[in-house]
This record gives C-alpha cells, structure tokens and sequence, in this order.
C-alpha cells in the first residue's frame, strides 16, 4: 500500500485539492468524476478501486468527511 501511494502520489494530492475546493455537492460530484475519470483513462480500472481507497484516506485525514465519502459512494454509470 505504501508503494502505491508513493507511486501514485502526484495524482492523490491533485485529486484531493481538486475535490476538496468545490463549494457544493454538485460540483464535488463533477470533480470526482472528473479526478477518477482521468485516473483511470491513464491507469485502467484494475488500479482505480486502490487509488479510490488511498483518495478516501488522504480526504479524511484532510478532514473532509463528506468529501470522503462521497468518493467512497461514486460510481461510474455504463
């Protein structure tokens, strides 16, 4: 897990910035659309449920709960 965060860490700061400065949940829902979306455009979906946990993690710590979970709930409609 910690090689996974260390890989992935650039990608992890970006994505809790992004989500963490949206003001509602409209816009947190886009942004992290948009964060896993990209994430998984370059590393495919086997890596995303990992760095979905390690995004959750880094957002609580951050101590954005709803943020958090609102990660934790997202899922991508086909």
């Amino acid at each position: 897990m910690a090689n996974t965060r260390a890989a992935y860490a650039l990608e992890l700061a970006r994505g809790c910035s992004h989500i963490s400065s949206t003001l509602n949940a409209d816009t947190r829902k886009h942004a992290i659309a948009e964060v896993l979306g990209e994430f998984r455009d370059l590393y495919g979906d086997r890596e995303l449920v990992l760095f979905q946990k390690l995004l959750i993690e880094d957002l609580q710590r951050r101590g954005k709960r709803d943020a958090a979970s609102a990660v934790a709930y997202f899922k991508f409609i086909s």
